[in-house]
């Protein structure tokens, strides 16, 4: 079953759920009038086990997306890294053009003049990472480039006029 099915089926269960509580707090209208206090006590023990079911809902939901954090990889990232200084000026940054595949890199990235934001865009174009470089600040980057090709390191935050063109291009794998 696909994953859109899957969702599918999930969203006409809960609608079903949901029109079956609207239609009960409808049928509910015509039932006699009751006094505010026994009113009031059931809404009270209603409303206990709605927050008692949204909190074990919460803890389960939580509990069954563990696995899917980025932080079970965690100890393949800490291997020993290779410090790679970037800095960023109007309108370059100053960086090595070669580097290596599915090794760990520290991106040390700071800036000589302004702030500056430094993205690194796969060879497809998507951004992949980034950090900002402020001046006299260092901020580190670890990155693990897992396909070899040429990757754009890319300023993503205004910084003059020519920011357009602020980019550097290095290749991941092969020569280093």
């Amino acid at each position: 079953m696909s994953v859109a099915v899957k969702l599918l089926v999930m969203f006409l269960v809960f609608a079903g759920a949901a029109i079956t509580i609207f239609l009960a707090v409808a049928y509910s209208t015509h039932l006699p009038v009751s006094e505010q206090h026994d009113v009031q006590q059931r809404g009270y023990a209603i409303r206990g086990r709605w927050f008692l079911a949204l909190v074990l809902f919460l803890i389960a939901s939580f509990a069954i997306s563990i696995p899917f954090y980025p932080y079970m990889s965690a100890p393949a990232a800490l291997a020993p890294a290779r410090k790679v200084p970037v800095i960023a000026e109007q309108y370059a940054f100053i960086m090595a053009s070669h580097l290596p595949v599915d090794k760990p890199i520290i991106f040390e990235v700071t800036s000589r003049d302004v702030n500056h934001d430094f993205g690194i865009y796969n060879p497809r174009g998507h951004l992949i990472a980034q950090v900002q470089a402020m001046p006299d600040y260092t901020n580190y980057l670890r990155v693990i480039f897992h396909k070899p090709g040429q990757y754009t390191a890319r300023c993503l935050e205004y910084c003059g006029i020519g920011h357009a063109i602020m980019a550097k291009t290095f290749t991941v794998g092969g020569k280093q």
